[in-house]
């Protein structure tokens, strides 16, 4: 599944200037090679945006480079403002972010004022404030979106991060805010964040997390053989802890940037495990955690998703003896759970009949 044998460019042989994408399979962590990759000071990756699978289809292909009109220029403004107060699907308020409206507008014309210039107004100016001139964005969904937004960037980067389909059910399942927020400056966020745990508790089922593995996992494969190695990565999130300074120093080389010092002194963010901290963020236990915290059944139902891909991607089946009557109950709630949790997550996509079918497709390997 990794491998492909076709030639491409050598346009990217070039001095790299950005930007850079990390997407990947959920619970995968992005956050911590986000937080890597910073330690190059060059370097500025903004948060979730979730433009290109949400706002983006809502608005059409025609407003994503032509000029706004002032109504919708400011529903596009809002968007992005609002990522400035707080992350993507926490209520953020446009007006009580960091960033201003007329340094994003400003900004946006000067790349071409359209949606998409948006997108690339708010990255740059959350690289401006870091005064990094390498810019980037992280949105894991966003492996559904590397053809539009490679294509859309000729000169940029995508590394995908590749976890254990079991690790990353295990970790979807007990999400919950460890810590990281500062409530006491913005005590309604408190609220928000709660909302959202429990938006993703009713999320849950193993059946959807584990085939949404396997349709992330066949994204990035697709995005490697359509742009090359020069211009996707696959990086394994096991590698990275198992051996960080090594791989580490391979994706800055991949990068063509220079190595920083102390470059895997970053801090746990987002863990479903560790409390939030400023260092610590590889930990080499997560490798494997999930052979403790989930059942046989758990197990064998996410092996058996994800068959035609778990060797192909370097994981081993463990063949769990589990009970016909426990794991039946997990395929008997499948399609409920599916039905459940596309429903709560309708507002979070521009358009759900696509997010759903451009995933399906890729479930079912076209």
């Amino acid at each position: 599944m990794l491998a492909h044998t076709r030639r491409y460019d050598t346009m990217h042989t070039m001095t790299f200037n950005g930007p850079i994408f990390i997407c990947g399979t959920s619970r995968s962590g992005t956050s911590v090679l986000q937080s890597a990759l910073e330690k190059n000071t060059r370097i500025a990756i903004a948060g979730e945006t979730h433009y290109f699978d949400d706002l983006r289809v809502a608005l059409g292909a025609a407003r994503r480079a032509a000029p706004l009109d002032e109504t919708m220029r400011l529903r596009v403004e809002d968007y992005f403002l609002a990522l400035s107060h707080r992350p993507f699907g926490h209520a953020g308020d446009p007006n009580q972010g960091w960033m201003h409206r007329d340094a994003l507008r400003a900004r946006a014309k000067s790349l071409g004022d359209g949606a998409d210039a948006y997108f690339e107004a708010f990255c740059r100016e959350c690289g401006a404030r870091n005064e990094a001139d390498i810019w980037g964005e992280k949105t894991p969904r966003h492996v559904f979106r590397l053809t539009e937004m490679l294509t859309r960037h000729p000169e940029g980067k995508a590394i995908f991060m590749l976890r254990d389909p079991r690790a990353v059910v295990a970790s979807y399942r007990d999400w919950k805010n460890q810590g990281g927020f500062d409530f006491e400056k913005d005590p309604g966020h408190a609220q928000t964040l709660a909302a959202e745990e429990a938006r993703a508790r009713r999320s849950y089922h193993p059946v959807t997390i584990a085939l949404l593995w396997v349709a992330a996992a066949r994204a990035a494969s697709q995005a490697l053989q359509a742009f090359g190695p020069t211009r996707v990565r696959l990086q394994r999130y096991e590698e990275l802890c198992d051996k960080p300074d090594q791989e580490l120093g391979a994706i800055f080389d991949w990068l063509r940037l220079e190595r920083p010092g102390n470059m895997t002194a970053v801090p746990v963010r987002n863990s479903s495990y560790e409390k939030y901290s400023n260092d610590g963020g590889f930990v080499r236990g997560a490798m494997d955690r999930w052979q403790k915290t989930m059942s046989a059944a758990e197990i064998s139902v996410v092996e058996r998703c994800c068959r035609s891909l778990l060797v192909p991607m370097g994981y081993e089946s463990v063949s769990p003896a589990a009970s016909i009557s426990a794991t039946a109950l997990y395929y008997a709630s499948a399609a409920p759970a599916i039905i459940r949790a596309a429903m709560i997550n309708a507002k979070r996509s521009g358009n759900m009949v696509e997010y759903i079918s451009r995933r399906a497709r890729l479930v079912i390997g076209r």
